[in-house]
């Protein structure tokens, strides 16, 4: 027979813990200053800078260059292109990096290949042009040119306080570093007052114009851009907020169908204890409150309550086959057979969790982290906080249906002076019904014990 684990002995000792969990989460959000909430969250601007050097600038000086004739320059991960387009056919020319050595050569190529281009060097030609930053969308051929950025594996990261320090001007705002802090990304958030019409446009200007001011101009490049007004904040908030409740509602009412309430009750704590611990730790670390965090949040519900499903399944088919048992018993047997298929479970998740967090980045990487935690949480919920609260329900029930079957004193019941004993009531004889025409009989019969009396 295999062997039980005694899961409910300490269930006290972990509900303390998820307690002091919670309430350190709850302590540390507030010490924090609350959620770092997003630009779906909360109206204003959210942009995404980086700080990199220019490694060179290409310019049209054709001289014959048509009014309507439009150049536009483009750089991927793996290559450089221009496109020319006007009254001519057009013109498309590709510069793929694994050609070059340098960017001393990548420059001479595209002199060479369209006439009247030039081509500044502002780096090191003999950098190797894996360095060379993608664009976020094509650039337009103006009089200053198309300056072409790279990322100095030399250069130190750059502190979260000078950018700060650099956007002073523009009043409270949040910075948030993205991703590896050699790639010197950040996020820069500025809350919308409403005073201003035109406040994305405004703002995302202010924001280029003073950290050129402070790096040089070209160097700060905007990898995003996002605005959302406050109307459009406020209603997504709520609808967030009801969204949990309703599913938490909904999911108390199909496991009541589905088994009782007391099971209902106890998956609906768990499902909670969950969530706020999940909240608590997107408080304490910052992390961006945006609309892939919540669902996060559901897709935990989800993964949480289906763990919780499986284990109160076993306990009610153990309920049937171990009817000898306690129902104490019962729950530790039924969480020790489903515990090989609960762990197997959360690691498979885990390891899709840890993929996502390793490999990506931006909003990505911040679902994977949720999801990470979440998982450790819902599987020590499914153990420790479902099942011992469902036993501590089922005692509570019986303590209270034995004290209403408890034997009641009568009205007129005095008790003993202190230190005497209690005397027991004297039972009542039993009343026995007699016909009519019997009565007689009985009358000569007591007659007769008396006169042997």
């Amino acid at each position: 027979m295999k062997r039980v684990i005694p899961f409910t002995r300490v269930r006290f000792l972990m509900i303390g813990l998820s307690l002091a969990v919670i309430i350190g989460g709850i302590a540390g959000t507030i010490l924090r200053g609350g959620f770092y909430l997003g630009v779906d969250f909360q109206a204003g601007l959210n942009q995404r800078m980086q700080i990199a050097p220019i490694a060179f600038t290409i310019n049209d000086n054709r001289e014959d260059l048509l009014a309507a004739e439009t150049v536009q320059v483009d750089v991927t991960s793996s290559l450089l292109s221009v496109s020319i387009e006007g009254q001519e056919q057009p013109r498309n020319y590709s510069f793929p990096f694994a050609q070059y050595t340098g960017y001393g050569e990548l420059c001479a190529a595209i002199e060479e290949a369209i006439p009247g281009f030039q081509v500044t060097n502002s780096a090191d030609i003999l950098s190797s042009t894996s360095s060379l930053l993608a664009f976020s969308y094509p650039a337009h051929m103006t009089g200053a040119g198309v300056a072409v950025n790279y990322l100095d594996p030399a250069a130190p990261p750059l502190e979260i306080e000078d950018i700060r320090e650099a956007l002073s001007a523009l009043g409270n705002i949040q910075i948030q570093t993205v991703g590896d802090p050699a790639n010197r990304e950040f996020n820069v958030r500025v809350l919308d007052s409403g005073e201003d019409p035109d406040f994305a446009v405004t703002i995302s200007g202010q924001v280029v114009s003073l950290l050129e001011a402070r790096y040089g101009r070209g160097q700060a490049l905007m990898r995003s851009s996002e605005y959302v007004g406050p109307r459009f904040s406020g209603e997504l908030a709520k609808s967030a907020t009801y969204m949990i409740l309703l599913t938490l509602i909904l999911i108390l009412i199909y496991i009541w169908f589905r088994f009782k309430l007391a099971y209902a009750v106890s998956a609906i704590i768990a499902l909670a204890h969950d969530t706020v611990i999940l909240l608590g730790f997107i408080g304490l670390t910052q992390m961006e409150v945006v609309s892939s965090t919540i669902a996060a949040v559901l897709t935990i519900i989800g993964y949480s309550l289906n763990d919780t499903i499986v284990v109160f399944d076993r306990i009610r088919e153990n309920r049937i086959v171990m009817k000898d048992a306690d129902f104490r018993t019962i729950i530790d047997s039924s969480i020790t057979q489903s515990l090989s298929r609960t762990i197997i479970t959360s690691l498979t998740t885990l390891l899709s969790a840890l993929a996502l967090y390793i490999f990506t980045q931006g909003a990505v990487k911040s679902f994977a982290l949720a999801l990470i935690v979440g998982i450790v949480v819902g599987t020590y919920s499914s153990i420790f906080v479902a099942a011992p609260i469902l036993l501590s329900w089922s005692n509570f029930q019986r303590r209270r249906h034995k004290g209403d079957k408890a034997p009641k004193k009568p009205a007129n019941f005095e008790p003993s002076a202190p230190g005497t004993p209690e005397l027991a009531a004297p039972e009542r004889p039993a009343l026995t019904l007699v016909r009519e025409e019997e009565i007689p009989k009985l009358e000569r019969r007591l007659k007769k014990k008396k006169k042997k009396r």
